[in-house]
């Protein structure tokens, strides 16, 4: 038997969910959440981290990680392989990849999404609908890309990064790790790394300091 393990049971958490139901992989969808407040959430079990693996054993769990946040998925990640727990890949059913597309353990591609040649997802970036990413793109690990997102060729988005919604990243950009994009921001030169920027064009707005997206 094979049960999945979405780790965070919020908004996007339960739409992931609804995901990996209509992908029929799994005999089997959980939550877990180490803030549990219900034991049933759209009539999937939830369980604290300890729960779960009392219940089952690691050999038919595979774990997702479901947070919008890059560092909490980074901090989840960093749990999950202390306890040497594996890690799934979850795509829609629709999403076009390559033969020559690499997505490491964790991601997430959600409905819609498009991965031209040549592009590399690092470990738990999460992919969000609708976006569409170019060719030879690297994107770094703990990575979220909102929905309607769309990235240009030969581009770099580093680690912890988070694009808003509907954000456009002109071809041949780095963004440095631990950044942030504001939904709907037009990116036409590089980013330094633990940088918020926003607008159209985007414009540096303040260093990220603690890290967080939602405040």
């Amino acid at each position: 038997m094979k049960t999945l393990c979405i780790y965070g049971c919020g908004g996007q958490g339960r739409d992931i969910a609804e995901l990996a139901l209509k992908n029929n992989t799994w005999d089997e969808i959980v939550f877990v959440d180490d803030n549990l407040k219900e034991n049933i959430v759209n009539d999937f079990k939830v369980y604290t981290l300890e729960d779960i693996l009392i219940q089952y054993s690691k050999e038919q769990m595979e774990f997702i990680i479901s947070i919008g946040e890059p560092f909490i998925r980074k901090a989840k990640y960093e749990v999950l392989e202390r306890y040497k727990l594996k890690l799934a890949i979850l795509n829609d059913l629709d999403v076009y990849t390559t033969r020559k597309t690499t997505v490491e353990e964790g991601c997430i591609l959600h409905h819609g999404v498009v991965v031209s040649s040549n592009t590399s997802i690092g470990k738990c970036s999460f992919i969000n609908k609708n976006s569409v990413i170019g060719h030879d793109v690297i994107i770094g690990d703990f990575c979220v890309v909102s929905p309607s997102v769309t990235i240009g060729g030969f581009t770099s988005i580093g680690s912890n990064s988070y694009l808003g919604s509907g954000a456009i990243i002109r071809n041949g950009i780095n963004i440095g790790e631990n950044s942030i994009v504001g939904m709907g921001s037009v990116v036409l030169k590089d980013v330094e790394p633990n940088s918020v920027v926003a607008g159209n064009p985007a414009k540096f707005l303040r260093v990220n300091e603690d890290k967080k997206v939602f405040r």
